[in-house]
This record gives C-alpha cells, structure tokens and sequence, in this order.
C-alpha cells in the first residue's frame, strides 16, 4: 500500500530514498522487497547478495511521546528477533544515526555496525538547486548559459501522461550510446527495466520529471517523487550527448526544480562512483545522509 508507507515516511521524518513509496515498488524484484504492517508498525526485509536485511521498524500512527515512540520500535526489533531465533543474528540496513543510538541503549553489546558511505544520500535546498545563486554556483550557471548558446532552441516541459513517452525515448537513446561505447552491465540493463516500469505506471506511482526537448527531439528527462511533504527524491536523471557534455544535465536539474515547491530534494546515493560522488558534491548539498548496517547477535 503506497499510501501507508508515503504516510510512515511522513509520520517518521523519513528522508532517505529507500523509504520512499515509489522506490519500493520499482526496486521490490532487484532486492526482493517485502513488505509487512503489523501492530500498527511498518517492517522491510531485502535480500541483498544473498543475504537477509531488514529496515528499522517504523509507526504507523503518530506517536506524540519520543519515549513510547523509541519502545515501540524496540518492541518491533524484538518481534523480529524471536522470528530469527535459529539463525542466532539478525541484520538490519539502512540504519540512521538516531537509530544507532536506540539500538545501542539495548543491544549495546550484541551490535556489530558498519557504515554504508555508499548509500549515503545527498540532500539539498531545492531553492538552491533552483536559483544557483552565488559564486559557489557560478559554474552551474556557466553550464546553462552553455547550453542554451549552443541549442538555443532547448526548451523544458514538466512531465506528464501525455509526454511520458519521450522520456522513454531517452532512456533507450542513452543505454543504446552506453552499449555502443563498451558500457553495457547488468546495473544498466535493471535500471532500463525499472525506467521503463516507472514510466509505464506514471500516474499510479504519483510520480513527478520533466523532459528537454531541442529543435523537438528529447534530449534529456528526470523522473522523481514525493518522499514526504518536505522531500522529492530524484529517481532518474539522463541526458544525451552532445547535448549531456554541452550542459543539459545543469539545465534540467535547475528547470525541474524551479517547477517544485518542496523544502529539499534528496538526489541519493553515489553508489561508491567517484565521478557520481563529484557531481553530487559540486551541487553543495545541505546535508549528506550518513547510513550504518547494524548486526544484532544474540
């Protein structure tokens, strides 16, 4: 139920992009999601590599004491703990700081933690992204100015129904240059179905992009949804050539973000890339999400 699991986002201050709605559903067969409501709590289990991970059980309802809110959630883990008893441990991914805490005040002695610096999401002021004021920025706004010297003609729509079908176009223009130059990896071929998965349920996943189009041909798209009434988590972002080397990718970030009246944007993780880890960086995030796994043995 997407519904519950954008409203356990909101009622949980969620802001990382594995608790968002849309990113569930279109990740669910790459890390075999499943999903559980049960005494008014929210559970996640993945298989990731072959191994069992859970997410930190989350409430269902607002709960107004951070005390009985923390019990509830340590009420959660034990549940799952007792269905985890043979296995003699039990891990959970994509933990927060705060949740490290919590588990600590109880399983202080039992937890093994590492840190996730790959799954760190990047979290912006979208007006930041939107008005790139300032000279921090002055590179961003020489990208753009780039871009529309050379393709005077570029134009942004906002994303919808009717025009969903050109990101698509997109999508398959990128993959088949990434193919052509040696690119081509498994990664790349989920990610293409899970675009193409995306796009086709458009509506129903309240899904949010916008496309460039140059001389009318589609030259760039970014797909994106709400992860809270405070946060857009960008999904998808591609563009390509010449059109990606010229600026495109610049103009569309700010463009879609001009469209949006949300506080941040969260353009998640860099998969441990270097280049991916850089471009983020140069966007001067507000805040980057510091993630842990966490084995409890008990």
């Amino acid at each position: 139920d997407l519904s519950k699991i954008k409203n356990a986002a909101e009622i949980n201050n969620q802001f990382g992009n594995e608790m968002c709605a849309a990113n569930l559903f279109l990740y669910r067969k790459k890390y075999n999601t499943q999903i559980a409501f049960f005494d008014n709590m929210l559970f996640r289990r993945y298989s990731i590599d072959n191994q069992i991970w859970y997410g930190i059980p989350l409430a269902l309802e607002s709960i107004a004491s951070e005390i009985t809110k923390n019990q509830k959630i340590l009420d959660g883990i034990d549940l799952l703990i007792s269905e985890n008893l043979e296995k003699g441990s039990i891990d959970f991914a994509y933990v927060y700081e705060n949740d490290l805490k919590l588990l600590k005040s109880k399983y202080q002695h039992k937890i093994i933690e590492k840190i996730q610096e790959d799954s760190f999401d990047y979290i912006y002021l979208r007006e930041n992204l939107a008005v790139l004021e300032g000279s921090k920025y002055q590179k961003k706004r020489n990208h753009i100015s780039r871009f529309l010297r050379s393709f005077p003609q570029g134009c942004f729509q906002v994303l919808s129904k009717e025009n969903v079908g050109y990101a698509w176009e997109v999508e398959q223009l990128w993959l088949e240059a990434a193919n052509n130059q040696g690119e081509s990896s498994k990664s790349l071929n989920q990610e293409y179905s899970i675009i193409k998965e995306a796009l086709e349920n458009f509506e129903v996943l309240n899904l949010f992009g916008g496309i460039v189009f140059v001389d009318e041909k589609p030259v760039a798209m970014t797909v994106a949804s709400s992860l809270n009434s405070k946060i857009m988590d960008i999904h998808f972002e591609k563009a390509i050539m010449p059109y990606a080397f010229e600026g495109a990718y610049s103009f569309i970030n700010r463009e879609f973000a001009k469209t949006q009246n949300t506080l941040f944007f969260n353009r998640e993780e860099d998969l441990g890339i270097s280049g991916l880890r850089k471009a983020k960086m140069s966007y001067y995030p507000t805040e980057i999400l510091k993630k842990w796994s966490a084995k409890i043995e008990f």
